[in-house]
């Protein structure tokens, strides 16, 4: 089996100043003396029917849009705060 080692890649990829994958495959193409294809797959990430068919998703969704109207929705540090509060409030009640 041929190999190839770090530094024999970078020199060869030395003289450039941006890479793209085409790049890699044609020095593997040409070191290796093989043939590569890169096989595009196209997944399908949301399953609309199961999201559509999800009731605790949609319970979820029309929680959020009611904290939004009633201004119960924190930027970052105001929830960060809100957390504290709610995590040493629980801590009291543990040690009671």
């Amino acid at each position: 089996m041929k190999y190839i080692t770090p530094n024999q890649l970078f020199d060869k990829f030395k003289h450039k100043e941006m890479l793209d994958i085409s790049d890699l495959i044609q020095v593997i193409e040409d070191e290796f003396d093989v043939n590569v294809w890169i096989e595009e797959q196209i997944v399908d990430s949301l399953d609309i029917k199961s999201l559509a068919e999800d009731a605790n998703l949609f319970h979820q969704i029309q929680q959020s849009r009611d904290d939004r109207k009633s201004d119960r929705v924190f930027e970052q540090q105001a929830g960060l705060d809100y957390l504290r509060k709610k995590t040493e409030v629980f801590e009291r009640e543990q040690k009671v």
